[in-house]
């Protein structure tokens, strides 16, 4: 039973029923009377009512989602821990792993072959990526396009992520000019990229495609989202998105610390910032990885003998794969821009 209370009777003697409906709003001519308005759509997933289509999938709206909703509401504590748990698992899953596999293998730790080193990297992108998603759902069940992974327009990120290089390249220079640093990351002989073809190949494959997804992924779509809203909640929009990006600059720039290498900390800072940036313009996570693995090949040409073949390769497949992979997949909600 409707609940709508009836019309009080007409004053003439008339029911509601004989009252004359109300006119429809003019139009101009030749254009079609305006439809009537329709309830907005449930919310699914943690997105608006402007970002649900039709179909159900997020992004596929023809408005323009609103910018305040669109994110997931990650906050700085839940990438804080994460990183925390990652180092964590890190340390003991891959001291678990590397162990087992020595055990098996009956290889000597005291003379950790490349192998094993190799195999230590591999867990820790993997603990990386599994971190960022596991705190990332404690807001909301994560999505593809939370991280990032998702369609952007092409011109535009390509002219941010040249723009984004270009300065990088720049401040390298100046910083090289000004400081005159000699010292080199040493991963290239902890996974043996000299000692065999076979290692030239498999440590191509995890400096050059594994290394730009997973830091990518936690430091870039995870941590330094988190980290930014937080912020942002503070500061403002603008001031948020650039303390978060020097911060997690800082911090991508601690993590590849070595004693023998002090002097090229602040130009990984730099790159972890330019990252940051980049990412926050473009809101696709493509972009940087496509950034990263091109200065890995590039890094990786100086470092190996011999790895033209490799490096080219690798960095050339990612940078295609980070151009279609994106084509095949939806927009998601616009990102909010700073």
């Amino acid at each position: 039973m409707s609940s709508v209370s009836p019309d009080p009777p007409d004053p003439q003697g008339g029911g509601a029923a004989s009252r004359p409906p109300l006119p429809a709003p003019p139009t101009a001519p030749g254009m079609a009377p305006l439809p009537a308005s329709e309830p907005p759509l449930a919310r699914q997933d943690g997105a608006s009512e402007a970002t649900v289509a039709g179909n159900g999938v997020p992004g596929h709206s023809s408005q323009r989602p609103r910018h305040d909703v669109e994110e997931p509401g990650w906050s700085a504590w839940q990438g804080l821990l994460g990183f925390g748990a990652a180092l964590l698992g890190t340390v003991v899953l891959g001291a678990l792993v590397v162990g087992v596999v020595a055990l098996v293998t009956d290889t000597s730790l005291r003379s950790q072959p490349p192998e094993l080193n190799i195999l230590g990297v591999v867990v820790q992108d993997f603990v990386f990526i599994a971190a960022a998603v596991a705190f990332a759902a404690i807001t909301a069940r994560p999505r593809a396009w939370h991280f990032g992974l998702r369609r952007t327009r092409f011109w535009s990120t390509l002219g941010w992520a040249a723009l984004g290089i270009s300065l990088y390249f720049m401040f390298n220079i100046a910083y090289e000019a000004l400081v005159e640093p000699r010292a080199q990351q040493s991963v290239a002989d902890a996974l043996g990229v000299n000692d065999s073809a076979a290692l030239l190949v498999v440590g191509g494959f995890v400096v050059i495609v594994m290394a730009p997804i997973a830091e990518e992924f936690f430091f870039r779509a995870f941590f330094y989202r988190a980290l930014r809203n937080s912020l942002a909640r503070r500061f403002g929009r603008w001031r948020g998105a650039v303390l978060g990006a020097v911060l997690t600059g800082v911090l991508f720039g601690a993590v590849h610390f070595e004693p023998d290498a002090v002097a090229i900390i602040p130009v990984l800072a730099g790159l972890g910032v330019m990252f940051c940036l980049v990412y926050e313009r473009t809101g696709s996570l493509f972009s940087v990885i496509a950034l990263h693995a091109l200065i890995n090949a590039t890094a990786y040409l100086t470092v190996a003998k011999n790895s033209a073949p490799v490096a080219l390769g690798f960095g050339a497949a990612m940078i295609a794969a980070c151009i279609v992979l994106p084509r095949m997949l939806s927009r998601g909600p616009a990102p909010a821009a700073a």
